[in-house]
This record gives structure tokens, sequence and C-alpha cells, in this order.
């Protein structure tokens, strides 16, 4: 067969585009009926392996959700907003021009070498 695959213009009934916005409907109904899963303190410094301290310390970088009262108050971190403070964390490996560049700065520094006394045959 010559080219692609044939294709046919299909029309949708009413019916069926009526039955598409009632999935549709129902599937932004479930996720809106979802419980929101937060993870406290300890979860999340367990999740990367630091201390309660360091979390507390990067609270507002890691999106933190604070439920209790006052300034000490307990806070909840949601999963995906932790995810995505640490991929913007993330330490990118230098692009070769600027190694190249460091390369040649640190090749640029010179050593002078020590004056050699004239008796000195062997040098």
């Amino acid at each position: 067969m010559l080219g692609g695959p044939v294709t046919r213009a299909v029309s949708v009934s009413e019916p069926t585009a009526q039955e598409i916005a009632a999935l549709v409907v129902q599937l932004v109904a479930d996720r809106l009926c979802e419980p929101i899963r937060l993870l406290d303190t300890q979860s999340v410094a367990g999740m990367l392996a630091v201390s309660d301290d360091w979390v507390r310390a990067h609270a507002a970088e890691l999106g933190a959700i604070r439920v209790g009262d006052g300034p000490n108050g307990a806070l909840r971190f949601d999963v995906r907003r932790v995810r995505a403070a640490l991929e913007r964390r993330r330490i990118d490996r230098p692009d070769d021009a600027q190694s190249r560049e460091a390369r040649q700065r640190r090749r640029s520094l010179r050593v002078v070498p020590a004056v050699v006394p004239a008796d000195v045959k062997d040098w």
C-alpha cells in the first residue's frame, strides 16, 4: 500500500458526545473527592534522608502548608511539591564550554622555575 493508512472522517453523534461529557464530569468529580494526602515533617525527612530540622529550615522551599496554629504549628507537605523543589535544587553537570574555560584558567597559572646555579651541569 502506498502512502500512509487510510483515514475516514467519523461524525460523532449527539448521544456519543453527551456520553463523553458525562464520563469527563465523573472523572473530574472523582478527582475532587479524593482525599488530600499530605506528609508530615518526619515523613519528608525520612523520604529525603535528612533531619527533621533540615526539613523545617527548608519548609517554604519545599512548599509546606501550616496546619497548626501559631508560628510553630504543624507542617504538612505535598509530595509533588517536594519533588518539584528537589528538581529545582538539582546540580547540573557544567557544559563543555564552562569546563573548558576552567581547564584553560588552570593551565594559565604558571610556576616560575627556581634559579639554577651555574655550576650545576645535570639539570
